[in-house]
């Protein structure tokens, strides 16, 4: 690897290393393939070096061979002159077996024959290997036009015959050479490494996400308020909007089988509306629901505290259970509010519709305002993040870290939602986000850096403090998955 300014990446470099903020938080991590949103990103919070995947070995060949020749027919010409040149057998013999000439001289042709298929494909070029996936899920849930998903098929079709030409011409000459299987495994290699991180995973660029969020939010935000009483025009947008967030969730490479962080906040009823969705739609693509499932659980989401808009009780920060009885009375009516002010649209289903009356209600008929056990598992779902959600923004409760949260739902698995929606719940958020301070038992003080698919309780953390509460001298690193033995005790405001 080596040591690069920001302005000098470009797309298609390769990260070595992870990128940390102060906190070290991880802003983009190892094996990220740059584009150029990521360089403006960069330089905005002020990171100007970083370390990239040595891959020096190519702009030294194309120096080598620009001296030689300038034009590019000449390009061509001059290697095989090279080769020939040292050789002390007659012309004829030599232009009879060009290839057998090559074999005295393996060094230039390892350096100058493999590393072309790397540079030949960046990262934009593995997208069309991976589009291919997208069928085998579109099956399951076809969310996107036909003509939009020939399109996208076409459009991946296009690069493919740019590149086929060179790797062709490159294998009858590198089939020849004796280091061929060599060669051609660490080219395999690297194709399945940019196979594996063509785009960023939510998880990896924790502020590219919160820039998308925020337009998200504000999307959301200018349609509701715009919303007064029972003047429902534009409010329909909603569903455009949902509709996006499920698309873009669906491009997410194993979206399912990610830990995601969520964020402790104060209470924003549009930030927690987009949360709650993301969350639902998440859970139900991981529970196998239908196409119409996941969009009703979608829509549904972002509108289902629409009803707080129709309330004069303050409701931020608040444990509506210590409020007076008459103010507790009118807050438990935000979901009839809800309902009421949707109820005739026909662009929303009546299961949609049936989610925002009934997303308070609970399996034992301890939730309101109904107090009715009748409710859908797509209730649940929704049901089920929102009581998460709520804890860590503040809507109606009283603040909580994001662990005591998730111990909350998993106390009331099977009492207030059905036991494997709450699985699927635990399986997706991250105990302890990005960021985290926790405190080992062993007594070391770390920052929580990234998580671990499929074990949302064992993240990797970087160690800052020993036992003994110094600063540590040299970088320790603990993956949770590995040492068995740690574990983390608390968390450190």
């Amino acid at each position: 690897m080596r040591l690069v300014t920001v302005e000098d990446l470009k797309e298609g470099d390769i990260l070595a290393n992870d990128v940390l903020l102060e906190d070290y938080t991880v802003v983009l991590g190892k094996g990220t393939v740059i584009k150029e949103p990521y360089i403006d990103k960069l330089r905005e919070i002020g990171i100007y070096t970083v370390y990239i995947e040595e891959n020096s070995e190519i702009p030294i060949q194309s120096e080598e061979v620009k001296p030689s020749a300038e034009p590019v027919p000449e390009v061509k010409k001059k290697p095989m002159e090279a080769v020939k040149a040292p050789t002390p057998k007659p012309t004829p013999e030599v232009k009879a077996k060009p290839a057998e000439a090559a074999k005295p001289t393996p060094k230039p042709t390892p350096e100058v024959k493999p590393k072309p298929v790397e540079a030949t494909e960046p990262t934009p070029k593995p997208t069309p290997q991976v589009k291919p996936k997208k069928p085998e899920e579109a099956k399951q849930i076809p969310l996107k036009p036909a003509s939009e998903v020939k399109a996208k098929q076409s459009e991946a079709d296009k690069p493919a015959p740019k590149a086929a030409p060179e790797v062709q011409t490159k294998k009858p000459e590198v089939a020849k050479q004796p280091e061929t299987a060599k060669a051609s495994s660490e080219i395999q290699t690297k194709k399945t490494e940019t196979k594996r991180t063509p785009k960023i995973s939510m998880e990896k660029i924790t502020i590219l996400r919160d820039d998308v969020e925020e337009q998200i939010k504000n999307k959301i935000k200018d349609i509701l308020e715009l919303h007064i009483y029972q003047h429902t025009e534009g409010l329909e947008k909603i569903a455009e909007t949902a509709q996006n967030i499920i698309s873009d969730i669906i491009e997410e490479d194993e979206v399912i089988e990610k830990v995601y962080d969520v964020k402790e906040r104060s209470a924003d009823i549009y930030e927690h509306s987009l949360q709650v969705c993301t969350i639902a739609t998440l859970i139900a693509l991981k529970l196998g629901m239908t196409e119409k499932q996941v969009y009703d659980i979608s829509v549904s989401s972002l509108i289902h505290d629409l009803g707080l808009r129709y309330l004069v009780v303050r409701y931020e920060d608040q444990d509506i259970n210590l409020l007076p009885a008459k103010d507790q009375e009118e807050y438990k009516k935000h979901p009839i509010y809800g309902y009421t002010a949707v109820k005739n649209e026909t662009w929303l289903s009546e299961n949609a519709k049936g989610i925002v009356l009934n997303h308070h209600e609970r399996k034992d008929k301890s939730g309101y305002p109904l107090g009715t056990d009748l409710l859908s598992r797509m209730t649940q779902v929704v049901g089920v993040c929102d009581e998460f959600d709520e804890l860590i923004c503040g809507v109606g409760k009283a603040r909580v870290r994001v662990h005591e949260a998730i111990n909350n739902v998993r106390n009331y698995s099977g009492i207030w939602f059905d036991s494997d929606i709450v699985d699927a719940f635990l399986q997706l958020i991250a105990v302890y986000p990005v960021g985290s301070r926790v405190k080992t038992n062993q007594g070391e003080l770390g920052i929580v850096m990234r998580q671990n698919a499929h074990f949302p309780e064992r993240p990797i953390i970087r160690i800052i403090k020993d036992q003994y509460g110094q600063d540590m001298r040299t970088e320790k690193i603990v993956d949770l998955i590995k040492e068995t033995t740690v574990v983390i005790q608390e968390v450190v405001k």
